[in-house]
């Protein structure tokens, strides 16, 4: 019952949510509850999710939180797309959700970028769960750099012909709209491309096979002289496909760490109801010096990061830029992400080696969080610029 209360406690009772806030959280909770955590290893067997989830989801209101309601969306705002983030997090079942629920990122670049045809076409039904996308960027020999990037388009009459190949692509199977980087032939840059799944010449690759089991299906997605309308470059200008696809850096870095952060609070709390119960040598784990000394040590740090990151969002919130201290956030909350994960399998001991318990598949989620999303090294890189 401690640990139960513990655990629906997580992520309440902070200054800069409002009650609205804590409201979308509980809706949210429930859902993951009732819909997600039964149902969770079924997904991971199956190694993606059911669409209909995205559906549910949004009947229930949960997607589109910081969308405008003019667009179909709740009318929140970044704080609405943390809590999705967080809740991922904290969620037993999270280290198996993979992209999860977190169509929102896409969403938000849409209503930046994209053309007002665009945005009453795509957001109402991505708000709805009626369509599910993501950002089609990473290449698998260069990564997110674009200045090697492969994938080319050309035009070809009144549209576009589109070659090459995307990795590590989240809810590739079920993936309605893909929006593709490519580099324009003419050496007018790069645009982003709204490519419907379905157009002949996209084909999706089976989930790929990962450290850790999820339900999020990571393809890649092949795209041999795929023909798509003029009207299918974001925001309808060709030569902005970096900035149209990628504007939303700093949100999405902010909503990724509040994510890791909460998993960090949720491991905390399982590894401490974990030594107060775990007997040996005769006494409790949570007894030996070892032990307090070692929860002093990662309690402190969350706290720590706990500060740090609310403070920025806050500040983001209040309209400041944040692009180097959201680069902070995430190399600095990705790594006491492994750090506590390591601390917390080692504090429950051969039990933490098991996928039985939930700190196994943490501990193996949290090693693709200093990768994705740039890596720890590419963080340093934005950090370093706004040094020297």
């Amino acid at each position: 019952m401690e640990l139960q209360e513990s655990l629906e406690n997580l992520g309440y009772g902070r200054k800069i949510f409002s009650p609205e806030h804590d409201d979308y959280r509980r809706s949210l909770r429930h859902f993951f509850r009732n819909q997600i955590e039964p149902n969770i290893r079924q997904w991971e067997r199956d190694t993606f999710f059911p669409h209909d989830l995205f559906e549910k989801a949004g009947k229930a209101g949960l997607l589109g939180a910081a969308i405008p309601e003019a667009y179909g969306g709740a009318g929140g705002d970044l704080l609405h797309m943390a809590i999705l983030f967080e809740d991922h997090g904290y969620s037993p079942a999270g280290a198996a959700l993979e992209a999860g629920l977190t169509s929102d990122v896409a969403a938000l670049s849409i209503l930046d970028a994209g053309t007002e045809a665009q945005k009453r076409a795509l957001l109402p039904r991505l708000c709805a769960g009626e369509i599910i996308t993501d950002l089609a960027l990473t290449e698998s020999h260069s990564g997110s750099d674009p200045r090697s990037m492969k994938t080319r388009a050309r035009r070809d009459g009144y549209g576009f012909v589109l070659n090459g190949a995307k990795m590590w692509i989240s809810n590739g199977p079920i993936l309605d709209v893909l929006m593709v980087v490519a580099r324009m032939e003419e050496g007018k840059g790069f645009s982003t491309f709204l490519v419907d799944a379905k157009t002949p010449g996209v084909t999706v690759s089976k989930p790929m096979e990962l450290m850790m089991r999820s339900a999020g299906g990571v393809s890649e997605i092949f795209f041999d002289e795929v023909r798509l309308p003029a009207d299918a470059v974001l925001g309808g200008v060709e030569g902005r496909g970096l900035s149209a696809g990628l504007n939303n850096i700093t949100q999405s870095r902010l909503a990724t760490s509040a994510r890791m952060l909460a998993a960090c609070e949720l491991a905390f709390a399982l590894t401490v109801d974990f030594v107060k119960n775990r007997m040996a040598f005769g006494q409790r784990v949570a007894d030996f010096q070892n032990t307090q000394f070692k929860l002093a040590q990662v309690k402190t740090e969350i706290t720590v990061g706990r500060g740090f990151l609310d403070d920025l969002l806050a500040r983001a919130m209040a309209g400041e830029a944040l692009t180097t201290e959201s680069a902070m956030a995430k190399l600095w909350l990705s790594e006491l992400e492994g750090r506590v994960m390591d601390e917390c399998v080692q504090l429950q001991g051969g039990a933490g080696f098991s996928n039985e318990y939930p700190i196994s598949k943490m501990y193996a989620f949290a090693r693709v969080h200093r990768i994705y999303l740039g890596t720890s090294e590419i963080q340093k890189l934005t950090i370093a610029r706004a040094i020297i």
